[in-house]
């Protein structure tokens, strides 16, 4: 089940195949099913963002699936992944000229096994949809050293980079104060306030880079759809922000794929209206899983 988000207002449900037996409407077979309506919705947009959890199988299904749903439909966006680091760009180009098609391959051209993502099985099938397609694959993140240099140092990373991104231009503080409290919570209240601001640069960083990669590959493609975790994919603070604002791009949508928690459905709160445009919720994939256990025993080491 997902929900169309209208900012201001209340939420509205799109009707959902599960609901349609309750409701006066025409028959199923003279409506489009859920997962149709939203495809459709998302392809009359020139930028795409679909948020995800990365480590849940689920999220890249439906990705797949929309993806695909928009090909049915005419679309040949580029793909723009949050998994892929810049200077895999070349690599992947190599491959595209070679005609090979391959989802393995591609794996394997970027360095996915090395990259710490989730296992590659799980991203599978949006690739296999993307390349048996032929769209371009865009590297959309900024690389591991400029992540060093922006954290120590912002001046020692690329010019040409800073440039590219328009990471000169600040941010309103009430945006940037909004990054910071995501990446607070985030990071389960484990980093004092103080000694966020590396992770807000950097944070703003791979948001503009992913936004840049989009806007470039539109300018040849038809338009682009971006692979990427949820806060990425915010139109408030995350790449769907600075799409906006940094690049002045327009025409622009955002679906959040979100585990709903505990036992009982999960509604949208009102927050999520300025944020997305769709929220979808799923199961969760690992319930038993504590993530800020597993966070607080990885900052434990490095005490």
């Amino acid at each position: 089940m997902f929900w169309k988000l209208i900012p201001g207002r209340s939420m509205v449900l799109l009707m959902a195949l599960a609901l349609l037996p309750t409701l006066s409407v025409p028959s199923p077979a003279d409506l489009p099913d859920d997962e149709t309506y939203l495809a459709r919705e998302l392809a009359r947009h020139r930028y795409v963002l679909l948020g995800e959890k990365h480590d849940n199988p689920e999220h890249h299904l439906i990705q797949a699936r929309l993806l695909a749903r928009m090909l049915e439909l005419g679309r040949r966006p580029a793909l723009v992944w949050e998994m892929v680091p810049r200077g895999k760009q070349r690599a992947i180009d190599v491959l595209a000229a070679g005609g090979h098609a391959d989802p393995d391959r591609f794996a394997d051209a970027v360095g996915w096994a090395e990259s710490g993502w989730p296992d590659w099985n799980i991203y599978r099938p949006v690739a296999e949809v993307a390349l048996a397609a032929r769209l371009p694959m865009v590297a959309g993140n900024i690389d591991r050293e400029t992540v060093g240099q922006l954290a120590r140092n912002p001046e020692s990373a690329d010019p040409i980079l800073r440039k590219t991104l328009r990471l000169e231009a600040r941010l309103p503080a009430d945006v940037r104060g909004a990054v910071a409290e995501e990446i607070y919570r985030g990071h389960c209240a484990l980093v004092p306030h103080e000694r966020l601001e590396p992770m807000i640069r950097v944070q703003v960083a791979r948001d503009a880079s992913l936004a840049e990669a989009m806007v470039r590959a539109a300018t040849t493609a038809d338009g682009a759809v971006l692979i990427a975790g949820g806060q990425h994919a915010r139109r408030d603070i995350g790449a769907g922000y600075h799409l906006a604002h940094r690049f002045g791009a327009r025409d622009i949508v955002s679906l959040a794929l979100i585990e709903r928690g505990g036992e009982e459905p999960a509604l949208p709160d009102a927050a999520l209206s300025r944020k997305f445009d769709f929220v979808w919720f799923t199961d969760r994939a690992y319930p038993d899983r504590d993530y800020c256990a597993e966070l607080e025993a990885r900052f434990g080491k490095h005490k």
